[in-house]
């Protein structure tokens, strides 16, 4: 190769870089910005709806219909933006192949969720969540066909356009929920007002992507099915060990309050049980804002980690390895420290008195979304390296160790108030095994070693910003919000202290969205 063609081919590849840096950029800020709008939601949400019972059962129905959705959107946003963008085949033929794939896929699924509501309602022992269920399969159905918009967009890498579809739906979504709670609609009016959002958005989508017309060469639906399955099974584990915790603290606690005599109980024991799976899934709730907030990486780390194993480059996947799970690690353990220090006063700046009750669940969970993150993370490379199936592997793993270690720490508690702080530490447990697996994997299929230095001086940083903010009384909001920012600095002089952040890893994270370029590279 000549010295001509050489520079040509890095020109060509600093402009590719260029325009992901670009794409990247564009999907990070929306999905932040879809992420404060959904904890707009449930921040305020809880004080229309009046009753942490019925906040309580607007999470478990939400919860659920996100699990039936992330599984279903996600592969068919990865499916049709894989085929989309391979260039071979006409854009338009996908899209109607995909939308014809939703008829089934997404249409059945949303129809049988709506006809075994009672069932699933039953499973809580709780008949009242019934309708909830039932209204909520509108969601279901509208997601399915507006992942397949998003997916078009995503693989002809208009990027600007997907995200302003986020920012829109994002909107939406929090107005016509808010909205309907605010007039007094309660729960009903306000998953229904998360059914309009989600048809008004697919109708947005629908006239602004266009819809498929005729198309020379049609797409077979076949090939989007045989790309498909890999990713709804994967998607359906890892959302599954984010919500066993909750949906099996609803059913148990239930039967923990009725007692022997749950006839006569029955409703009082329904009751009880949602109120306290809203303090749960309130600590669960803000215990997920580190793993939320890191998710931006996955976008970044999946196409590095494809090409560098596609070329067989080791030792720049290596590379890879180590630098993003030494980046992610640091990053997301000061935001779940601030969580850490002072979970009670952290609670109380956005609920309500009384959901301080889930403040020891929180401290526990936030440190089981350390471990979370990462092991999504590590997923992801695998993923991006062609390993599907392990990653699979690693997710069913994980979830029946969730799954099992739940169902005994909440069925043996002797209390309500320890049924919550025992599913927690399950559920970390899990998250932490789930962790250990996957850096075991890693290291098999890399032959990289998870930053074991880093993890020790990230437990220092934690351990010393932990007991400052613990130091600090609490006296208002303010305050709170303010000490938070104060325990998250402190975590960061720490780690430049003893030597683990230096300035070169911040020129690293501010290059992937400035897209500066590096001097003598």
């Amino acid at each position: 190769m000549t010295s001509g063609e050489t520079e040509q081919q890095s020109t060509r590849a600093e402009q590719t870089a260029a325009a992901a840096g670009r794409g990247v950029a564009f999907i990070a800020a929306a999905k932040a910005y879809f992420m404060v709008a959904g904890y707009v939601i449930y921040f305020r949400l809880p004080r229309l709806l009046k009753t942490a019972a019925r906040w309580g059962n607007y999470l478990l129905v939400v919860r659920l219909t996100s699990f039936i959705d992330n599984c279903i959107v996600t592969g068919t946003i990865q499916g049709v933006s894989h085929f989309t963008a391979h260039g071979s085949h006409d854009a338009n033929a996908v899209k109607a192949a995909a939308l014809r794939v939703q008829l089934f896929l997404g249409g059945l699924v949303a129809v049988a969720y709506f006809l075994f509501a009672p069932l699933i309602a039953q499973a809580e022992r709780d008949p009242s969540l019934t309708p909830f269920y039932r209204l909520a399969a509108g969601i279901v159905c509208c997601y399915a066909f507006y992942a397949v918009f998003v997916g078009s967009l995503n693989g002809l890498r208009q990027f600007g356009r997907q995200a302003t579809l986020d920012v829109v739906f994002a909107t939406l979504r929090a107005a016509m929920i808010l909205g309907a709670a605010a007039a007094g609609l309660g729960v009903f009016g306000a998953i229904g007002g998360f059914v309009a959002a989600a048809f008004v958005i697919l109708c947005v989508s629908a006239i602004w992507v266009g819809l498929p017309g005729r198309s020379k060469t049609p797409f077979p639906a076949g090939q989007i099915w045989g790309y498909m399955p890999v990713l709804l099974v994967y998607n359906f584990f890892l959302n599954a060990m984010m919500n066993t915790d909750l949906f099996l603290l609803k059913r148990l606690v239930a039967d923990l309050i009725a007692g022997s005599d749950q006839a006569a109980h029955a409703l009082t024991a329904a009751e009880e049980s949602s109120r306290w799976a809203g303090y749960y899934g309130t600590a669960q709730t803000l215990a997920f804002i580190p793993y939320q907030a890191i998710l931006a990486v996955t976008f970044v780390i999946f196409p590095l980690i494809s090409r560098s194993t596609f070329e067989k480059d080791s030792a720049a996947t290596r590379r890879y390895v180590h630098q993003t799970l030494r980046l992610s690690l640091i990053f997301v353990a000061s935001v779940a420290t601030v969580l850490i220090a002072n979970p009670a006063a952290v609670i109380g700046v956005p609920y309500q008195v009384d959901y301080r009750i889930g403040a020891q669940s929180l401290e526990i969970l936030s440190a089981g979304m350390i471990c979370f993150s990462i092991f999504t993370i590590i997923n992801t490379m695998l993923n991006g390296a062609g390993r599907k199936w392990q990653a699979v592997a690693l997710s069913f793993a994980t979830f029946c160790v969730g799954a099992v270690a739940n169902w005994w720490a909440i069925s043996s508690a002797t209390s309500a108030e320890a049924a919550l702080a025992r599913a927690a530490w399950a559920t970390t447990a899990s998250y932490g095994f789930g962790a250990l697996l996957a850096g075991v994997a890693l290291f098999r299929s890399f032959s990289a070693l998870f930053p074991l230095l880093t993890l020790l001086r990230v437990v220092v940083a934690c351990v010393v910003a932990t007991l400052v903010g613990r130091f600090i009384p609490e006296v208002s909001r303010v305050v709170t919000l303010a000490e938070c920012v104060g325990v998250m600095l402190v975590y960061y002089l720490v780690l430049v202290a003893i030597g683990e952040l230096r300035r070169s890893d911040i020129d690293k994270i501010l290059g992937v969205f400035l897209r500066r370029k590096k001097k003598g590279s």
